[in-house]
């Protein structure tokens, strides 16, 4: 089975010189950067290094993964953060458990004996909430929200996560949130084959501190708290009317 590891960026500069060395090309057959717009240098990093760089058109973590998807042909995809977030060493891990038949694989910063260093107050009692209610779709998760996963090419189109939206939703919903919950709650509605393995989260290269209550991260942290609330209402709607989705509400 073939690889791709997807690498988001966004201004990662530090964390590619890095990282990114430290995964070995035997863990994969393409490696794609898959650019936000960065204006630090990672774009001319990545390129000097040769590495395959997509730089998306539209705004937000989702629509970076729709523009990736028509691109991917490897039978396996990993989404992996470069900024200190993902153990490499997982990787592989992540790639045995979908040869053994899995359709998701997701690297759980809360299996175990696990743990995320880069959690602040919010954030930890935030990924607590939505897994726990995530988990209500039929799946025990421990960290449904990660970007850190592994999963068949196929199941984004089989979730139909690579549907754009009406302009409403994309505006004020979809620009805000990855699509890794809405994959955590689909798929355990879709009862695909999910599994997760323990893996530390260790806190960003680029922080020398970070805060205990707020995240100093750049995401817009209760934007996309508001949006994931929506999409798990939304989510909920779709199961009461047995819907999976075959018609979208805006």
């Amino acid at each position: 089975m073939k690889v791709c590891i997807i690498i988001p960026t966004l201004n990662e500069i530090q964390g590619l010189r890095e990282i990114i060395s430290s995964v070995k090309p035997e863990w994969y057959d393409r490696l794609i950067i898959l650019d936000g717009g960065s204006t630090d240098g990672t774009l001319e990093y990545a390129k000097e290094k040769q590495y395959e760089v997509i730089v998306q058109k539209k705004p937000g973590m989702r629509m970076a993964y729709i523009e990736c998807y028509e691109h991917v042909r490897e039978d396996i995809v990993i989404s992996f953060s470069p900024d200190g977030n993902s153990i490499v060493e997982t990787i592989p891990l992540l790639i045995e458990k979908i040869k053994e038949g899995y359709d998701m694989v997701i690297a759980s910063r809360y299996k175990d004996e696990a743990k995320s260093h880069d959690d602040t107050l919010i954030t930890g009692i935030a990924n607590f909430m939505f897994t726990s209610l995530i988990s209500l779709f039929g799946y025990p998760y421990t960290d449904a929200m990660v970007i850190f996963r592994a999963y068949r090419r196929d199941v984004p189109e089989r979730l139909k996560l690579n549907v754009i939206r009406k302009p409403l939703y994309e505006k004020y919903i979809g620009r805000y949130v990855s699509w890794e919950p809405l994959m955590s709650i689909r798929a355990a509605r879709a009862k695909l084959r999910i599994t997760e393995i323990p893996s530390d989260e260790p806190k960003r290269i680029d922080e020398d501190h970070k805060g205990y209550i707020l995240p100093t991260s750049r995401t817009n942290h209760f934007k996309a708290g508001f949006a994931c609330l929506f999409q798990l209402i939304e989510e909920f709607v779709f199961s009461l009317i047995s819907l999976f989705p075959r018609q979208l509400l805006i």
